[in-house]
């Protein structure tokens, strides 16, 4: 054992090790310098954007955390016969109950700042769990430093803070591979099983980690693989038949509404090398509405900000080939997590949800710990080959530099202006006033002022993916209306509400309406005209990476 360490540092040293180590260590405190100054921004963002939602559907997560904080269980069968349907949400629950036990404890707290707050912590979970794997595997500082940026990165969605469930998942994602890479820890096949369930009701799409998990487990430790897969099943059907029992509309929500908006997104989608000369012709920041070209922006973009941390993890894969072995404990599980993401998202990343953000979330988290890991292993380690040497160490500088630029350029963190905290203000003022006149029809980027001000918000952002056309493919298909047996009942009461609506228009029984042009709305331009409404404000509200149009209609006062 002795020899093999004397072995080691003699290579260490004759590689240039120590003069490697100070270099790298001075990088790393430019490093550490830019996350500070990072930190801040995604901090000074989040302050100056209280009560600014940065995603048009944002107000749904607050909608949910609100009901859940009221008692109200907007899954079950009671709210078919209520005077008005319960809200829709698409995603899983966790998010929202996780805030609302947190706001159990400070019970004083601003609810949205809430959401804002355990976002916040959960970015901050993800990148530090990320720095620690690396960390573990490494003999410098900076690979660890760059880890946790990078997977900060990983977490953004129009400017990183946000009340979604998104960087929950991405927190618990990363928490897997922590786990795995802790072997004090007795069965954690059981966590790791427990966690993939988890993620399936935070969002549904990470939970193919289970099957990143149940293949490597597979290849490394057959009875690992087994103690996994009956637990996971177990789990799952355990909180399959209690959602079941206590929340019946669950899954029509998560699986067969956000279906139909998938269905939506990616139903455009075409031949992809018939598009690939259309969608080059564009720049990174022109967005085609969905399918193929959708998702051939995106890779060139993803491409552009990481392309060095892909060649670092493909070089890291080939020397494992090489010498027949892993990199670091562990390191099979990434590997084969990034191939399935990879897999998955030939179908996932056609979907218009949200630019990059499938991208970064399920697949990048994977790449750069492994990246990171190999590039300072090699670069530390005695290379024969001179010019490889220098070739490898030129990679990793590029990787974090480059990688470093790009991501500041391509995911900048957003500060909201004067002007636009001013027509915030403006907007929630016409709110407010027309509040004390009568009921208002709220368009879901306004739905903060109605949830804080205990307003009832019908379109939270959620509920328009239910329409005429989902409906009537749900009447039409035997396998829905056996898998989903409520939803026919449900959506035929959003239908039917939403007529009630339109008649309380046309009574002039809203003192405000609010519409989005472009976007499903409950009263379009042709019915305000007709009901006696006129236009008396057009607003553009900045959110971040996009800006929406809302139009304000008001009854015409003889």
């Amino acid at each position: 054992m002795r020899s093999k360490e004397n072995l080691y540092h003699r290579n260490f040293n004759t590689a240039g090790g120590h003069g490697r180590r100070l270099i790298f260590n001075a990088l790393a405190a430019a490093v550490l310098l830019y996350i500070v100054f990072f930190v801040v921004r995604i901090i000074i963002s989040m302050i100056h954007g209280i009560h600014i939602p940065n995603e048009y559907r944002e107000a749904a997560n607050v909608d949910l955390t609100m009901s859940i904080i009221k008692g109200i269980n907007p899954y079950s069968l009671k709210g078919l016969t209520e005077d008005h349907p319960r809200l829709v949400f698409q995603y899983g629950p966790l998010f929202s109950v996780l805030v609302a036990g947190v706001y159990f404890i400070v019970p004083f707290a601003d609810i949205v700042v809430l959401h804002y707050v355990v976002a916040l912590v959960c970015v901050a979970a993800a990148g530090i769990m990320a720095a620690v794997i690396v960390r573990e595997n490494s003999q410098t500082w900076l690979p660890s430093l760059c880890a946790f940026l990078f997977t900060v990165n990983c977490t953004w969605r129009y400017g990183y803070i946000n009340a979604v469930p998104d960087t929950l998942g991405v927190t618990l994602l990363v928490l897997i591979f922590f786990i795995e890479t802790r072997k004090s820890i007795k069965g954690r096949e059981y966590i790791e099983a427990a966690i993939a369930v988890a993620l399936f009701y935070t969002k549904q799409y990470m939970v193919v980690i289970a099957l990143s998990l149940f293949i490597y487990k597979l290849l490394t430790d057959k009875k690992a693989c087994l103690r996994l897969s009956v637990s996971g099943i177990l789990l799952l059907a355990g909180s399959v038949a209690a959602m079941q029992i206590w929340c019946p509309l669950y899954f029509t929500y998560s699986l067969l509404v956000v279906h139909g908006v998938s269905g939506q997104s990616t139903g455009a989608a075409a031949p992809v090398l018939s598009l690939v000369s259309t969608a080059a012709a564009a720049t990174d920041y022109s967005e085609p509405p969905s399918g193929w070209m959708f998702e051939w922006q995106q890779i060139r973009s993803l491409a552009g900000i990481f392309i060095f941390v892909f060649l670092g993890m493909a070089a890291g894969v080939v020397r494992a080939f090489q010498t027949k072995r892993p990199t670091f404990d562990g390191s099979r599980l990434f590997v084969i997590h990034s191939g399935i993401a990879a897999l998955a998202l030939l179908y996932l990343g056609q979907n218009d949800g949200a630019w990059l953000s499938y991208y970064l979330q399920l697949l990048m988290p994977s790449v750069v710990i492994y990246s990171f890991i190999f590039m300072e292993k090699i670069c530390m380690t005695e290379i024969p080959d001179r010019k490889i040497s220098i070739a490898y160490n030129i990679l990793f500088i590029l990787m974090i530099m480059f990688t470093m630029y790009r991501c500041d350029e391509r995911l900048p963190v957003y500060v909201k202006d004067e002007a636009a905290e001013n027509g915030w203000d403006r907007v929630y003022e016409y709110c407010d006033r027309y509040a004390e006149e009568g009921d208002i029809l709220y368009v879901a980027p306004l739905g903060y002022n109605a949830l804080l001000n205990d307003r009832y918000l019908y379109d939270n952002g959620h509920e328009m993916a239910i329409n005429e056309a989902f409906y009537e493919e749900y009447m039409h298909s035997d396998i829905y209306r056996l898998l989903f047996p409520y939803a026919g009942a449900l959506m035929e009461k959003h239908l039917a509400y939403r007529d009630e609506m339109r008649k309380k228009v046309g009574l002039q029984e809203y003192s405000l309406v609010t519409a989005v042009p472009g976007y499903e709305t409950i009263a379009d331009e042709e019915l305000l005209m007709r009901s006696g409404y006129e236009l008396i404000d057009k607003c553009t509200l900045d959110m971040g990476r996009t800006a929406y149009e809302v139009c304000f209609w008001a009854p015409i006062r003889l």
